[in-house]
């Protein structure tokens, strides 16, 4: 094996797509850079062998990080905010603070059947916590700076005028 493991130039590709975009996955790479998947998988494979990337598998797909880039917690909450929908719900939670199922399923048009489903995955995360009482139960994000705080480190990473638009907002405050 070469001693630089990034001296081919398809595999620094990958890596450096990687670097600036933590989260992207397999297809992702494919369509950007402009290779056969094949190739970008086996690089893939190398990159995972040697140490230098690590994936997280977020139940759709295998997302790819920088080994010593992103954090072990980091790369967990970005495996469901990379999502566009859990994302939505957390930022809407982020400023709004305690939410009914109710109060959450009137802000989308979601199915409450696909609510659910998101906010068990937000839930399984520990990204958002339930609250129950006698009478209702409510949904808060467990820790909103650590939230607000991988939004806006990965913030190019989303593509999405929704966390745009919350980050202008939040600087401000």
């Amino acid at each position: 094996m070469e001693k630089d493991p990034l001296s081919l130039e398809t595999r620094r590709r990958i890596f450096q797509f990687i670097s600036e975009r933590p989260g992207t996955y397999a297809r992702e790479i494919e369509r950007e850079l402009s290779m056969q998947f094949g190739l970008v998988q086996y690089h893939l494979g190398v990159l995972e062998d040697l140490k230098l990337l690590t994936s997280a598998d977020d139940g759709f797909r295998k997302r790819y990080y920088v080994q010593q880039k992103v954090s072990r917690f980091d790369r967990e909450m970005l495996s469901v905010l990379k999502l566009k929908t859990p994302r939505r719900i957390a930022i809407y939670l982020v400023q709004n603070g305690n939410s009914t199922f109710d109060g959450i399923l009137s802000q989308f048009e979601f199915t409450k059947s696909a609510l659910s489903f998101h906010l068990r995955k937000l839930l399984m995360t520990g990204i958002v916590k339930e609250n129950r009482s006698s009478s209702r139960t409510t949904y808060e994000v467990t820790d909103v700076d650590e939230v607000v705080r991988v939004i806006i480190t990965y913030r190019s990473t989303f593509l999405d005028n929704v966390v745009d638009s919350f980050i202008d907002t939040w600087l401000q405050i």
